[in-house]
């Protein structure tokens, strides 16, 4: 079974860099926000990352969208059939 990521929020002082930080692996989602940055250039920031990780398709949605398809493509599972065949 594949382990599910782990998301982990923090308030960092990341000393002027920038207004987000992102560490995005298999294991954990670690995103990390300096509040000393004017609110607007961290939704800004927000926005990019997050626009990024979907532009890439690291994080996509299940059952919506060009996926849909594909996702019901590999979760339909036929039943076998009844073994008297009356049903």
């Amino acid at each position: 079974m594949t382990e599910v990521p782990r998301v982990r929020v923090t308030s960092e002082d990341l000393h002027g860099e920038a207004p987000v930080a992102l560490r995005d692996s298999r294991t954990a989602y670690e995103l990390a926000i300096d509040f000393s940055h004017p609110p607007e250039r961290i939704a800004e920031a927000l926005t990019e990352v997050i626009q990024e990780g979907v532009d890439s398709r690291r994080w996509t949605r299940r059952g919506t969208g060009e996926h849909q398809a594909a996702d019901q493509e590999e979760t339909t599972v036929r039943a076998a059939p009844h073994p008297e065949g009356r049903y």
